[in-house]
């Protein structure tokens, strides 16, 4: 076991080996020269160490945490010469090693404050070779840091289950917040519904039709007008949908009534997906009596105020289906982006939108055809149908293609012009709404509610 001992002048505790005992040293608190005691172990301070006034522990502590500490060691020290040279002819001994516990003062005695953090202290002076009997002391290593206690273990997380997802008959899903806008988004905003047949608002786009209620839901104010133009009407609005019109004339010698026995004649394989042959020929019917109502196209003074009013950054959406109605779209898509609108396609396909995470039997269950990329027009839109017989936009690098058909041409653009706000759509019939759900096409056909109020938003934002 080390000899454990006290520096008789500073009280510093000392630990030395063993072997050294009875020899002198320099204590590394004060210098003083002091002799290794025997191997006894000193259990408790000397007693004039224990007598030391408590003021007197305090000062000492402070002295040796203050930098100036040593300095003033030094010049107390330096008065009295022959005891310095004295000092400086003894070796130096190291810190002492800190013992695991100290044994407690007896019960009559008060214990002593608390020795002051260990230091290494330079001699004052050059120093003395140490012999080579008495090497330095360790001093003692700090106490070993114990490692934070380990965070309390957290419950695992629970995993949040989606809520069910609620779909229509045609497997979009329910509700108008679904869409591009959000109900009541728009309030303020004016569209304005414009055909230049005067028929075209007796069924397929009577008060009646859904889609009118639909767009109400935003917040839009919806006008309808049919006849004539007037550009003052571009003055009031912040949108204008235009459906497009066409020259029909009857061929030489065929009356109005031949015509309409000629739809009852139709054969089942012309009726298309979602009709029956009685239901299709009411259709029919009704299509020939918005051709053959009064008609009046766009003049010039129109259609440069539609330009003027798409420049000015207001909204625009041209209507168009299989020829030949396509006449406003065409002569507008062409002054717009350079391209024509036309083309008699066959379609009546439901496309199904990419990346709606719907597994392949909910594909079969709601009849997707054909897929398509997706499109900020189709926002809350799975499942979309394309038309019956459509027409095409022209490619441009003015415009972009929002929805394909199932031949892999354009049947929806947007314009990419900045500031311009057109939509062209070339499937129309959609949008059409008979007396009876049975005979209404936006109430047969998939996604084409949430398609018409996604153009308005879209126009809008």
């Amino acid at each position: 076991m080390p000899i454990q001992f006290r520096c008789p002048e500073c009280h510093r505790r000392l630990s030395v080996a063993t072997r050294k005992a009875g020899t002198r040293a320099a204590c590394p608190g004060c210098s003083a020269p002091i002799t290794v005691p025997s191997s006894q172990p000193v259990a408790q301070p000397e007693a004039a160490a224990r007598r030391m006034p408590i003021g007197t522990w305090i000062v000492l502590i402070g002295l040796a945490l203050s930098a100036g500490a040593l300095g003033v060691l030094a010049n107390r020290k330096s008065a009295d010469r022959a005891d310095h040279q004295a000092r400086r002819a003894a070796p130096v001994l190291s810190p002492v090693e800190v013992p695991a516990a100290i044994p407690a003062p007896s019960p009559e005695q008060s214990p002593p404050p608390p020795d002051p953090p260990l230091q290494t202290l330079a001699v004052v002076g050059a120093p003395a070779p140490v012999p080579p009997h008495l090497p330095p002391l360790a001093q003692a290593s700090p106490p070993a840091v114990q490692p934070p206690p380990a965070p309390p273990r957290q419950p695992p997380v629970q995993a949040v289950k989606e809520p069910p997802r609620v779909f229509d008959p045609f497997g979009n899903p329910v509700g108008d917040e679904h869409g591009l806008g959000q109900p009541g988004e728009f309030r303020g905003k004016t569209l304005l519904f414009w055909s230049g047949y005067t028929g075209a608002g007796r069924v397929f786009f009577a008060p009646t039709n859904p889609l009118w209620s639909a767009l109400e839901r935003q917040g839009f104010t919806v006008r309808r007008e049919f006849g004539r133009f007037n550009p003052a009407w571009l003055k009031t609005i912040d949108q204008l949908w235009i459906l497009s019109t066409g020259r029909f004339e009857l061929p030489a010698g065929v009356p109005p009534e031949l015509l309409a026995f000629a739809v009852t004649q139709l054969p089942p394989e012309l009726v298309p997906s979602g009709f029956t042959l009685a239901e299709y020929q009411f259709v029919v019917r009704a299509t020939l009596d918005v051709m053959l109502s009064p008609c009046y196209p766009l003049d010039e003074a129109a259609y440069t105020a539609i330009v003027n009013f798409v420049t000015a950054g207001k909204g625009l959406c041209l209507l168009s289906d299989d020829e030949p109605f396509t006449v406003e779209s065409n002569e507008l898509a062409r002054r717009l982006f350079g391209v024509g609108v036309g083309g008699n396609y066959r379609g009546d396909q439901v496309a199904v939108v990419r990346n709606r995470k719907l597994a392949p039997a909910e594909v079969r269950k709601f009849g997707g055809q054909y897929e398509v990329a997706d499109h900020p027009l189709l926002t809350g839109v799975n499942f979309v149908f394309e038309g019956i017989t459509v027409s095409h936009v022209g490619m441009s690098d003015r415009l972009e293609v929002a929805l394909k058909a199932s031949n892999g041409q354009a049947i929806l653009a947007v314009s990419k012009v900045p500031g311009q706000r057109v939509v062209i759509d070339c499937g129309f019939t959609r949008y059409c709404h008979g007396p009876t759900e049975r005979t209404s096409y936006i109430q047969k056909t998939a996604g084409t509610v949430r398609l018409g109020q996604n153009i308005a938003a879209w126009l809008a934002k």
